[in-house]
């Protein structure tokens, strides 16, 4: 029969009790431990931030659309997926759709001459791997140069169709970068291709 070994807080120290059963010891070893693992979390926390506030680096996951955007040095409050103007919370896709993934309320552009600069590629690839499409820049024809207001949403619009098949996967990655700093958002999920309902 094999047995458990479970850590066990003693006097401040951790030990490894061999037991059967489950083990129990008093509240104040288990303050201090959530005390400790607090402290141990919060420092790196703190190192992730920027010094006006912005952070520096963080991921979300959508828990509907599956959606996970990652960010570094510019951020957006929040992330969707729209098609015929409204907000999906799944990423069944008909045939012959568009939807249009929206980074809304980005903070931490560069701006010079009330001017920002962003790129933007798009990358869809299907369940085994091959590419369907590889833009490196979507924006390179006007340089990604916009009025520093447009850059409360980051949009990329997302057309489906052939070679693109019914009941099929297909991985979808967005990403934003600053072209006047270094700050990136990213954007990925896999959508799954549906007839017209």
């Amino acid at each position: 029969m094999k047995s458990n070994i479970i850590p066990l807080i003693e006097n401040n120290r951790l030990k490894a009790l061999k037991t059967k059963g489950a083990i129990q010891f008093n509240i104040a070893d288990k303050i201090q431990l959530v005390f400790k693992k607090i402290s141990v979390l919060f420092i790196p926390a703190l190192l992730l931030y920027a010094c006006n506030g912005q952070p520096l680096a963080g991921i979300s996951k959508d828990l509907n659309t599956g959606m996970v955007t990652s960010y570094s040095k510019i951020k957006p409050a929040n992330t969707v997926i729209i098609m015929n103007e409204e907000k999906l919370g799944h990423t069944q896709i008909p045939l012959g759709e568009k939807f249009v993934v929206v980074n809304e309320n980005v903070k931490g552009l560069v701006v010079k001459n009330d001017k920002i600069s962003i790129g933007c590629s798009l990358r869809i690839t299907d369940s085994k791997g091959n590419e369907l499409l590889n833009e490196a820049d979507l924006f390179k024809n006007n340089a990604g140069i916009y009025n520093k207001e447009d850059a409360e949403y980051l949009k990329c619009t997302v057309n489906t169709g052939k070679p693109m098949d019914f009941d099929q996967e297909y991985k979808v990655a967005v990403k934003f970068w600053d072209k006047y700093g270094s700050g990136t958002i990213e954007n990925s999920f896999t959508i799954s291709i549906i007839d017209i309902p």
